[in-house]
């Protein structure tokens, strides 16, 4: 998968939010392939879970996302965080009102011009 992926163990274990010493432990089989470990690096990487514990079938899933897309979306969450607007996105409806979204939009523009 590391070079696959073009990644270090550290980075691909600072993507699937997981110890190093825990990845390498996972990889050399020293402990059991977590549920949450094999859904992370299915969902994250795209391997296949049924690969990964059994070696059966495709390695690779297919309609996973690339990871570079996944990554894009870390570094935005990851903004969100620093910004602490996580809480207020919470609570946002999922289908807004056209002219809530224009109000919110045309405020968050105003605030991005002076990086411009």
């Amino acid at each position: 998968m590391e070079e696959e992926l073009d990644k270090t163990p550290k980075e691909i274990a600072e993507i699937l939010e997981v110890d190093l010493s825990t990845y390498y432990k996972s990889k050399r089989g020293d402990i059991p392939l977590s549920s949450h470990f094999l859904v992370k690096v299915e969902h994250i990487l795209g391997y296949s879970r049924d690969w990964l514990e059994f070696g059966n079938g495709n390695p690779k899933v297919e309609d996973s996302k690339p990871l570079s897309e996944i990554e894009s979306h870390l570094s935005i969450l990851n903004k969100l965080k620093a910004y602490d607007l996580i809480p207020f996105l919470e609570i946002l409806p999922h289908n807004p009102v056209a002219e809530d979204k224009r109000v919110l939009l045309d405020l968050l523009n105003l605030f991005a011009q002076k990086f411009r």
